[in-house]
Order: structure tokens, then sequence, then C-alpha cells
């Protein structure tokens, strides 16, 4: 949005800085016939009495044929002039001039959208003719025949002059179209990060309104093929009901999350079954009779968007103030502009009806936008609020599941060896016992037990004693393979089950495991951890490392070698 709002900013410094076109309008006087029957040829026409008319002829939606008379005085250099016509979408213009020769003799040409853009006088997407005024003054006859609305406004311009405000649309149609493309990027990007259907609906209409600005204004002309120019009719009539169509599927989109009233809703179904129905009438070739409709349903759309607005009975971001706000001003505004172009559903396409046809795409863009951001805001809060709740829910049951697999652990295993404890040896050997039965397969259990163990807990105490206990369970361990099953079975006495082992096997084994113990010096170990438990002034340790470890104590009890 940010970038949005910069490029807005800096392309509407760029059209600022483009001094206002004050052309010279070289028409001396205009004069207007209707002929309801469109029978009248140019010489009936030019002996009728046509009524005085001012810069721009406006009839709305007629089946009458217009003729315009135009007095043209000539330039004060060269005799060039460019006769500047609008509205791009008249169907078909006829420029009849005197010819050279005999006086009844009429030279013509013709422009509108129902021409291919390549004949034209002017390569421009305004149409008009470009005539010589050698005379002072000079008599030029336009026959106006068109389907869509009538509104034309004709200025004799010096060519200079007429590429001067050519230029002008240029650059309005540059803005419109960039800061609409703008919004579209904007709403396909948000689109793809969210995947919500209301921001693949508002792109849809971003695209739908720069295609209709794009085709009203004349500028669609010049990309469609040469043999179907009557395209650039249709399309104008095609994008204008399709962009009220998408602004009830967004609008619709939209409230649905505060729960508006049922019946208000199915009015909202409604009035898109028109969209279809005003493409079946353009099909048939009603197309007149489409825009017009199309033209009502804007009208009462939008105060029906107001009335809803105001009937929404859940809270939901952004807030139901702030979408009646948008709305009763988006409808204000539009009424404004309607009450100031009532002949025409299409509005005028001068540089005011350009004005304000980038206005209400800006508005309406917007605005839509600005709510869109606030709802992806909240999303996004809620999105990092649920992921923050399930990244610390997972968290708790990571620890949980640790603190379960360690009690298991610690059920199954003695505290001080690390073995199985008495009751998980049993169970093991049970189970093993029960497969060397079922597949007749050879078991042994060793029974292990410390000799003299009570004298070195009365010599050195029972944290000496515990410290010997885990190093036979270290012995024992490191002795036997990870496939036997070892554990304590209480006090000094121990247990060992030997997988796939038969007796002789067996015997081999503990002889091995006796020998490694008798073979250990527990002298030297034993003192280190004396010295840890007992370190007391009464208590002197004298150790030899390279030796088997002697003590001696300084105290009435005797001198003892560790057994």
């Amino acid at each position: 949005m940010k970038l949005f709002f910069a490029a807005l900013a800096l392309l509407f410094g760029l059209h600022s800085s483009t001094p206002p076109v004050f052309a010279e309008d070289l028409v001396v006087s205009r004069a207007v016939l209707e002929d309801k029957a469109g029978t009248l040829t140019i010489a009936d026409a030019a002996r009728s009495t046509f009524k005085p008319v001012g810069p721009t002829l406006s009839r709305g939606f007629t089946n009458s044929v217009y003729w315009l008379r135009l007095r043209v005085r000539a330039p004060a250099k060269e005799s060039e002039v460019d006769l500047f016509i609008r509205q791009p979408f008249l169907n078909e213009i006829r420029l009849y001039e005197a010819d050279a020769g005999p006086p009844s003799n009429w030279k013509t040409r013709v422009t509108g959208n129902h021409y291919a853009f390549s004949e034209r006088d002017r390569a421009r997407s305004s149409l008009g003719f470009v005539v010589n005024v050698t005379s002072p003054e000079a008599t030029y006859y336009l026959r106006l025949k068109t389907r869509s609305t009538l509104q034309m406004s004709v200025e004799a311009l010096h060519p200079d002059e007429a590429e001067h405000k050519s230029h002008q649309f240029d650059l309005l149609e540059v803005f419109f179209v960039t800061s609409m493309l703008l919004l579209l990027l904007w709403a396909i990007h948000s689109y793809l990060l969210d995947r919500l259907p209301v921001v693949g609906l508002f792109a849809i209409h971003q695209a739908v309104y720069t295609l209709y600005g794009i085709a009203i204004t004349g500028y669609l002309a010049p990309l469609l093929p040469a043999g179907f120019p009557q395209l650039a009719d249709l399309s104008t009539a095609v994008s204008y009901c399709a962009v009220s169509f998408t602004t009830l599927l967004f609008c619709r989109t939209l409230f649905t999350p505060y729960q508006p009233p049922p019946l208000l809703m199915r009015g909202l179904n409604l009035f898109l079954l028109v969209f279809p129905f005003q493409l079946a009438a353009m099909a048939f070739g009603y197309t007149t009779f489409a825009v017009i409709l199309n033209a009502v349903l804007i009208r009462v759309s939008w105060w029906y968007f107001v009335v809803m607005t105001f009937t929404l009975r859940k809270e939901h971001s952004p807030s139901r103030r702030l979408l009646q706000l948008f709305f009763v001003a988006i409808t204000i505004i539009f009424t404004l502009f309607w009450l100031s172009s009532h002949s025409s559903p299409l509005g005028p396409i001068n540089n005011m009806g350009r004005q304000i046809l980038i206005a209400n795409g800006l508005i309406i863009g917007g605005l839509f936008a600005m709510i869109l951001n606030s709802r992806l805001r909240s999303l996004q809060q809620e999105a990092q609020q649920s992921a923050l709740d399930l990244l610390v829910a997972q968290k708790t049951l990571e620890l949980e599941r640790t603190l379960k697999e360690k009690a298991e652990i610690q059920a199954r295993t003695d505290y001080l060896t690390g073995l199985h404890n008495r009751r998980h040896f049993i169970e093991q050997a049970e189970h093993e016992l029960a497969r060397a039965v079922r597949y007749h397969r050879p078991l042994s259990l060793l029974m292990i037990d410390i000799d003299h163990f009570k004298s070195i807990n009365d010599t050195w105490g029972h944290s000496t004693g515990d410290a010997v206990l885990r190093k036979v369970s270290l012995l024992i361990r490191n002795t036997l393979r990870k496939v036997d099953i070892m554990g304590r079975m209480g006090g000094e006495e121990f247990a060992a089950v030997l997988v796939e082992i038969d007796v002789e096997q067996a015997m081999q084994v503990a002889q091995r495991l006796c020998t490694t113990v008798a073979e250990t010096s527990f002298a030297r170990w034993i003192s280190w951890v004396v010295w840890v438990e007992k370190s007391s002034p009464q208590f002197w340790l004298k150790s030899t490392w390279s030796k088997p470890c002697r003590w001696r104590k300084v105290s009435a009890r005797r001198s003892r070698k560790p057994a």
C-alpha cells in the first residue's frame, strides 16, 4: 500500500506539472438538425433549417440521426484545421465538405468506433477530421448516428493545439492505468499470499474497471484487429456491465462475515442475475437496452449497499461503522457525478469526464483496498497469535512427552545402576523364555552376586558401596552383549538372560565376567570416591596413580585395604 500511494503521488505530480491547454476554438457557429427517420441526404440537410446549439450536443439514447452544421474560420497561420471530436464511443460520424467544383458536389469521410482505427484521419484515441480552410470561413456538416448515448462536442483547433490536447489526454490515461494496475498487482500479491476470495474478487474488479476505462476513452481501438472494428463498441458495453457485476460479487463476499439479513442477501443474488441477461441482450443486438439497464442497476445497487451496511448484525474487521462511512461517502460522490452527467449513463468523456472516471476508479479501488488491507492485517495478527499458541502447545506437548518417557524409563530402570529393575527384568525374561520355547532356541540365565559386599559398606560406608555397585554393573554391561537382558534383582544381586546362548557358552561368559571383575583394581577408584564423600580433616588420602592405592587412616580405626 505504501508503494501504491508513493507511485500515485509521483504520477499526480507529473500530471500536475503539465500546463493546461487553452486551445483557440475556430468554430464560429454551431447548429443542429434532427432527422428522426434518418432519410435526409446532404442536399436535403443543406436546404433545411438548423437550430443553434452550444459546444456540446447531448441527447442521450435516441434512434434519430442528427446533423451538425459548423462554420469554421481559417487559422492565423497555414490552413490546416483539426475537427477535434469527443466522445470516442460514438459509432458513426460522417463529414461533408463542399467540393472545389460545382456547389452541389460534396466530399465525404467517415469515422467512429465502428470503423477501423487505421482508416481514421487522426491516429489518436479521440475521433476527428483534418480539413483545410482556405477561405476566411468554411461550412462543414457532420452526420451523427450511434446506438450508444449521443453526446458529442466538436472543436476546430490548430494541429499543434489538437496534438497538445491529445497529449494531455494520454497523460491522464497513463495516470489512470498505472494507478489501477498498482492496485491490481497489490490485490494479486495479497491473494497469492492469503488466498482470500474477497481479495481475488477485488483483483477481478480492478482488472475489469481498468479495461472499461481503456475502452471508453478510445485507447482500446488501436489494439483491436482491423477486420473487426465493432469490437471496440462491444468491449465498451460488456466491460461497463461487467464493472457492476464484479462490484456486486465483491460486496456480497465482503458483507457475508457480518451476517446481513438473508432477505437482503437474496436481493443481491437477484442483482447478479442481471448480468447474464445483459449479455444475452447484447448477443441479440439490444446493446442499448443492456447499457441503460446497467445504468439503472448501478444507481440502485449503491444505495442498496448503503442500506445493507446499516443492517449488519455481527462485528468484523473492518468495523461496521467504517463500512457505513465508506459506502455512504462513495454513494454520495457517485450520485453527484450522475447528476452532473444525467444525460449519459456512461458520463462525459471530455477532459473533466476523464478526471471523474479516474477519480471514481481510484476512490472505489483505493477505499476497497484500504478495507481489505485492514482485514488482512487483522487476519495476519490472528494467524500470528494462532501460530504462537500452536508453538506453545507443541512445546508443552514435547515437554509432557519427554517427562512421560523419562517416567517410563525410571519405572523400568534401577535408579542406581541404570540396569533393568527387578519387575521389568522378569517381564523381559519371560518374554524371551516364551520365544525360546516356541522356536526351540537356547536360553541361559546368569545369577550374579558380589562376595563380601557387606564388609565394603561397613568399612567405607554405603556411598562407597553404591559406587562399587555402579562399577560392577558397568563391567557386566561391557562384558555382555547388547541383545542380552541385564537387571538388578536387589542389594548386590544381579541377573542376566543370555539370548541364543546354551549352557557351555553361558559357562564361558560367566567365567569371563568373573575374571574381568577379579582383575579390576577397585583401590584407586574407591579412594577417589571416599575422598569426595569423606573429605574431612580426620582422613588423609594417599594415592599413587601408577600403582594400586593404599590407605592410611589418621584415626583410631585400623588401616584397611579395599576388598
